[in-house]
């Protein structure tokens, strides 16, 4: 017997992505524990650290859904101040990735991050998504002892937002 979700409680928008930004995924073959990556971050944050994130994430929801995508926009759009920098020793190769790749360097690059609490590096691309998956997976084949495998998933960006349907069994 399966509940059905609750209704009206709350509000949504659903935000416009332009159709041509796909999701390149590398996915680090270790776990990283969502508590042991909630434990690095700090107790409290500095006011213009949270200013500059929820500056970025007004322009990054608008950049999205732009016809033709702007590399750079979308680039500053996902620097971050509030996980990343605090997480960076848990993800080998993040620091390198974060301040190697850009739009001028790696052709098709919209934006590139950590993925909720990691270890998850994704990049949103419109074009040469091989060739950006290869070159951040490089880093991680670089690492010390031996590298850290990855796999490699593009992925497309869903606009309907999330949706609960009912079944029969």
């Amino acid at each position: 017997n399966v509940k059905l979700p609750p209704e009206n409680i709350g509000h949504f928008l659903r935000l416009g992505c332009s159709p041509k930004i796909r999701a390149v995924t590398i996915i680090p073959q270790f776990e990283l524990a969502t508590s042991k990556a909630r434990a690095a971050l700090p107790g409290s944050y500095k006011t213009h650290d949270v200013v500059f994130n929820l500056q970025r994430l007004a322009v990054l929801t608008t950049a999205l859904g732009r016809e033709t995508p702007d590399p750079w926009l979308i680039y500053r759009a996902m620097e971050d101040k509030v996980h990343q920098p605090y997480r960076m020793h848990l993800i080998p190769g993040l620091p390198e990735i974060l301040a190697t790749f850009n739009p001028d360097n790696t052709p098709g690059l919209l934006g590139i991050c950590l993925s909720g609490a990691g270890p998850t590096i994704l990049a949103l691309a419109v074009d040469n998504f091989d060739e950006i998956a290869a070159k951040i997976r490089s880093v991680f084949d670089r690492q010390p002892n031996g590298g850290v495998a990855t796999e490699y998933k593009l992925l497309d960006i869903v606009s309907e937002g999330s949706t609960c349907e009912k079944t029969s069994n």
